[in-house]
């Protein structure tokens, strides 16, 4: 009589034992099935930014962005450089000075400090009005065209028609300015 209790008792238990392992079993393979999906994963994940102003949707990726993306962030640092006046020009400076390349921050901030003590001594207000905006997301570069209206004093000059070409560094999921240069038309 023991022993028919402890050979049931002893079923029970291994019955119970092999139920625990294949639960254990399964939970194993489902971990290293998570794992590799989530190694898979590493490289091909998109982040949704959402730059100051947003007019259109966008992505970015580890490697690249999308020219949505690139238009957005050309037309703000446009609207940074070239809507300003002498009282918002260190503000503005400062703002865009953010987004430098390590690499090129001296010498675009000699640049436009140079620019902005030249715009306080001479009391000059630009707009700029943006008209057309090319972007070429293989090189991370932008050319941005419009008309620049300067006034100096009270005076209004006459409108000039410009054109920007900035040129980006995509690093760490930031896209940096490394260049602002105008463009010589070929008119």
């Amino acid at each position: 009589m023991k022993r028919a209790i402890q050979k049931s008792l002893l079923q029970y238990v291994i019955r119970h034992r092999n139920g625990y392992l294949f639960l254990a079993c399964g939970s194993l393979a489902l971990n290293i099935l998570l794992s590799i999906g989530l190694i898979s994963m590493f490289g091909h994940e998109k982040v949704i930014l959402i730059p100051p102003r947003v007019t259109q949707s966008f992505w970015v990726s580890n490697s690249e962005v999308s020219p949505e993306y690139l238009s957005e962030m050309s037309l703000f640092f446009a609207d940074l450089r070239f809507n300003i006046t002498p009282s918002n020009i260190e503000n503005q400076r400062e703002i865009l000075l953010r987004y430098v390349s390590s690499e090129y921050y001296e010498s675009l901030k000699m640049q436009l400090i140079s620019e902005s003590e030249h715009i306080a001594t001479d009391h000059i207000s630009t707009a700029f009005y943006p008209i057309d905006i090319q972007v070429d997301n293989k090189h991370l570069a932008a050319l941005v065209t419009g008309d620049l209206v300067s006034t100096v004093g009270t005076n209004q000059l006459p409108s000039q028609h410009v054109i920007y070409k900035i040129q980006y560094k995509y690093h760490s999921g930031r896209l940096l300015v490394k260049s602002f240069e105008e463009v010589k038309s070929h008119a």
